[in-house]
């Protein structure tokens, strides 16, 4: 009678230590088919994470008492058409840390304080997705074209993070990636990066910086987000302005925005976006682009999808220096 009663005691405080912590295994696989054409390069072709990348993850957290919580994260970009996955690399994510009242700290491989804003600020303009106009008109982050700013740094390594608890509404990020010029090596070797947001009810605004120090200390940039959405119910927007500064005197400045209407299971949206490049005063680009899609509710967890993209980039002399059209439907599938 006693040992049952000691082995009844055990399993219920391992139960209750189980009860503390838990750890989830989720997933995304998008595929979808279409035509991609890069200026006269026109391809046909089953493609993975048109609308979103498609992915391998874990999560978990165990509490440790006072409000105090473990937490950590590994995600893997998975490529549906071939089945491959990077080596299993958790490039997407890789981080360990602790939240609690204070907020929360992250360390290893995490966004940047920087994306957050970027990011909310084309959320409706198709889905954030690879139809999304920025893709093009954003010279930053056209294809194949080096008229404009390099792209920033969206997921960093090395990195630490805090983010702050909400404080009415507002709060605050801070992201940095620590300078330790080891392999892999990359040209963003040190980057800092902060945010400033403010959510309440169906409003979300923000402000996002980053600073990168190049690797060869040649070529330095910085990025600065202005980004808001609002939940209209009937309908819902976002828009962003950005403004982006290289060391060497070129300079970028895009915008875009983007709706998206809820009927029934379908949400259909479409977006624009367009950008300008100058180097000392002078123009060097400018890229333009929209796009237009659907996505179709079958459950919580299935999507069917398509969209489209068209866009480009000309040079200085306004001649076309890139041309891009994209369209596809699809499946997405979380798990």
């Amino acid at each position: 009678m006693k040992k049952s009663l000691i082995a009844l005691a055990v399993l219920a405080t391992t139960s209750a230590a189980f009860a503390q912590s838990s750890v989830t295994i989720y997933g995304r696989l998008d595929a979808s088919v279409g035509s991609n054409k890069v200026d006269n390069v026109s391809t046909t072709q089953l493609f993975s994470g048109n609308l979103t990348t498609s992915r391998l993850g874990f999560r978990g957290t165990e509490d440790l008492g006072g409000g105090l919580k473990a937490n950590f994260q590994l995600e893997s970009a998975l490529t549906v058409d071939d089945g491959t996955a990077a080596a299993l690399r958790f490039a997407r994510a890789s981080w360990v840390g602790l939240s609690g009242g204070f907020g929360a700290v992250r360390l290893g491989l995490i966004d940047s304080a920087y994306k957050d804003i970027y990011d909310m600020g084309v959320s409706n303009n198709l889905y954030d997705s690879e139809f999304t106009p920025t893709k093009i008109a954003y010279l930053s982050g056209a294809v194949g074209t080096a008229s404009g700013v390099s792209d920033y740094s969206s997921r960093l390594s090395n990195s630490i993070r805090y983010d702050t608890p909400s404080f009415g509404g507002f709060s605050a990020g801070l992201s940095y990636a620590f300078d330790e010029n080891v392999a892999p090596a990359t040209a963003n070797s040190e980057v800092t990066a902060l945010n400033l947001r403010y959510r309440a009810g169906p409003l979300d605004v923000g402000l996002g910086y980053q600073d990168q120090k190049n690797a060869t200390a040649t070529l330095d940039r910085n990025f600065t987000v202005l980004a808001a959405s609002y939940n209209f119910g009937v309908v819902r927007v976002s828009g962003q302005y950005q403004i982006t500064d290289q060391s060497n005197g070129l300079e970028d400045r895009d915008y875009s925005f983007g709706v998206t209407v809820p009927l029934g299971k379908f949400d259909v949206s479409a977006g624009y976006a367009q950008g300008k490049s100058e180097l000392n005063g002078v123009n060097t680009g400018e890229g333009k682009a929209f796009a237009l899609g659907a996505t179709y509710a079958m459950s919580k967890r299935t999507k069917l999808y398509g969209g489209l993209l068209d866009g480009d980039v000309e040079n200085g002399a306004g001649a076309t220096a890139r041309e891009r059209r994209l369209y596809a439907v699809g499946v997405r599938h979380d798990f």
